[in-house]
C-alpha cells in the first residue's frame, strides 16, 4: 500500500515536470515553418556495473546491538557507532525501452543546439551472490570499567570496545526496476543525412526493489549520451546511441538491510525519430 502511494507520487511528479517543460518550450519558442521538433522511441540493452561502495548499515546496526546489548538497554549504558561495508554487488543486464521529445533552436540560428525530455526503464535485478563483509564497531560505555582481568568488566556493557569483523553474507536475487526521467541538452552536427550528436542531462532515477532487498526511492542522477542519426527523409530518421547513467542509492530498504551504493550503467540502444 505504501509502495503504491510512492509510485503514484513519483509518476505524478514526473508527469507535472514533463508538462511544465513542454509548456515552457512551446511558450518560449513558438512554432514556424523553420521550427524543428522531434519525437523518438527506442529500445536496447542496459549493462549496469556492479553496485560499488556498497553498505548495509541497517543490517549492521542489528548485528552490533546483538554483540553490544548495553547500547540497546533502557536507559542505554553506552553509545555505539558502526559501519557495515560489503563487496561490490552484481546486477543483471536487461532490456531497456524509452522515448524522448525535443526541440532544436533552428529559428534562433542555433540549429546545432537543442533540448529534450526523455523517459526510459530497465530492470537491473540484484543477482544471487555471496558478498564479503567488513564491520567496524566502536562501543563507549557511559561508566567504563577496566578490561579483564577486572571481574566487573562485562563485554558489550561496561567495557570500552573497538573491533573490526570480517565475514560473508549470502544475498538472494531481488527484482529491481529502474525508471528514469531526464532533461538533456543536445549538440549535433546538422547534416542533411548523417547527424552525430552528444548530450548531457540530469533527472530523477526511481529504484524499486522486491525480494530480500525490498524498498524504493527517487534519487537525482546523471544522464549522458552519444549517438548517430541517419535521416531517411526530411522527417524520418534512424539512430543508434550509447548512454551512460550514474546515481547514488541511499538506504534503499530502511527496514531491512539499508542498502546504499553507487549505481552506474552503459546502455546501447537504437530507435526511430520523427522530425516536424
Amino acid at each position: 500500500m505504501v509502495s503504491s502511494f510512492y509510485r503514484r507520487l513519483f509518476f505524478s511528479i514526473t508527469t507535472d515536470i514533463s508538462l511544465v517543460m513542454f509548456a515552457l518550450l512551446f511558450v518560449g519558442f513558438p512554432g514556424s515553418a523553420l521550427a524543428e521538433w522531434y519525437v523518438a522511441g527506442y529500445g536496447g540493452l542496459s549493462m549496469p556495473s556492479k553496485l560499488s561502495d556498497a553498505t548495509m548499515n541497517t543490517y549492521g546496526q542489528r548485528l552490533a546491538f546483538q554483540q553490544f546489548p548495553g547500547a540497546g538497554t533502557i536507559p542505554p549504558q553506552g553509545t555505539l557507532t558502526q559501519s557495515f561495508n560489503t563487496s561490490d554487488i552484481g546486477l543483471k543486464n536487461s532490456p531497456l525501452f524509452g522515448g524522448k521529445a525535443g526541440y532544436f533552436f533552428k529559428d534562433e540560428g542555433f540549429n546545432w543546439l537543442g533540448v529534450e525530455l526523455e523517459a526510459f526503464t530497465s530492470q537491473p535485478t540484484i543477482k544471487s551472490q555471496t558478498l564479503s563483509t567488513s564491520q567496524e564497531v566502536t562501543y563507549l560505555p557511559f561508566n567504563p570499567l577496566p578490561p579483564p582481568p577486572g571481574i566487573n568488566c562485562q563485554f558489550g556493557i561496561n567495557c570500552q570496545t573497538q573491533q573490526t569483523t570480517h565475514g560473508t553474507l549470502q544475498l538472494q536475487e531481488s527484482s529491481m526496476r529502474l525508471i528514469t526521467v531526464a532533461f538533456n541538452v543536445v549538440a549535433r552536427y546538422p547534416g542533411t543525412i548523417f547527424q552525430p550528436y552528444v548530450g548531457v542531462g540530469a533527472g530523477g532515477f526511481y529504484f524499486s526493489s522486491s525480494g530480500q532487498i525490498d524498498g524504493h526511492q527517487v534519487v537525482p542522477g546523471l544522464n549522458t549520451q552519444v549517438g548517430l542519426k541517419v535521416l531517411a527523409t526530411e522527417e524520418w530518421g534512424l539512430f543508434v546511441e550509447g548512454k551512460y547513467n550514474y546515481a547514488t542509492i541511499t538506504n534503499l530498504d530502511p527496514s531491512g538491510y539499508g542498502l546504499s551504493g553507487v549505481y552506474s550503467a552503459f546502455n546501447l540502444l537504437a530507435g526511430v525519430a520523427y522530425h516536424f
